[in-house]
């Protein structure tokens, strides 16, 4: 049998290994060598098929224990996507308004299952953009974290690791386009807040949210090319 060939009997049986055996996520796999003698493969096939599943984020490994079927992500998928992706007005427009159908569509749902708790949480994320702004520092990590904890209550890990993926596909494309970012996050988020809080105008807030990345794209929907710039948080 050719490499190719044992690459792929190897990764099948892998697979169908964890599906057959009901393993779920962070559940862990036998070690190599009686992995290897269940599957019926060599030891260094089995490390090819586990290197590639790691890469597609089926099994982890962690180090000094051993490999786990992993929790899903998209992350991988994200992570796999062809370079092209990442050259060009239209991808980066297309990325937007998945994630701005995303969120929109979420936001409502999302009001209907917060708690004072949430609230108190969300407030203190954009209190502390508000110091990073007034600061001069990035507010990148806090407004990933604010979108992160803004679902939670959703308690849906689909949706989760959703938001994240494509936050950080959008915030890799956003983050090559020359010129200033949006100039007020702590406000438009601060907005979202304040309509949970009042338990009104959730929607419109996200769109306000929204709408001056979607206003500095619009024109570069048709463009084939963008150069680079500063890196900075998207929104």
């Amino acid at each position: 049998m050719k490499h190719g060939e044992t690459f792929r009997v190897a990764q099948e049986r892998l697979r169908q290994y964890i599906d057959d055996d009901g393993l779920r996520p962070g559940d862990p796999l036998p070690s190599e060598a009686k992995l290897a003698e269940n599957l019926g493969i060599s030891r260094i096939s089995l490390r090819e098929a586990t290197r590639s599943l790691q890469s597609l984020g089926v099994i982890e490994a962690i180090s000094g224990r051993g490999l786990f079927v992993s929790k899903f992500s998209f992350r991988p998928i994200i992570d796999q996507l062809p370079y092209g992706l990442a050259v060009g007005g239209a991808s980066l427009h297309e990325v937007f308004v998945v994630r701005e159908a995303l969120e929109e569509g979420l936001i409502e749902m999302v009001a209907k299952s917060l708690g004072p708790a949430d609230l108190e949480d969300l407030q203190a994320l954009v209190d502390e953009m508000k110091r990073k702004e007034e600061a001069g520092e990035s507010v990148h990590e806090v407004d990933k974290a604010f979108h992160a904890r803004l679902y939670r209550p959703l308690e849906n890990e689909l949706v989760a690791s959703l938001i994240d993926s494509f936050w950080e596909l959008f915030n890799r494309l956003y983050s090559s386009l020359p010129g200033e970012r949006d100039p007020r996050p702590a406000r438009v988020h601060q907005g979202i807040v304040d309509a949970l809080r009042a338990g009104e105008g959730m929607y419109d807030a996200m769109v306000n949210h929204f709408s001056y990345i979607r206003h500095r794209l619009e024109p570069l929907a048709s463009s084939p090319t963008e150069g680079t710039g500063k890196s900075g948080s998207p929104g």
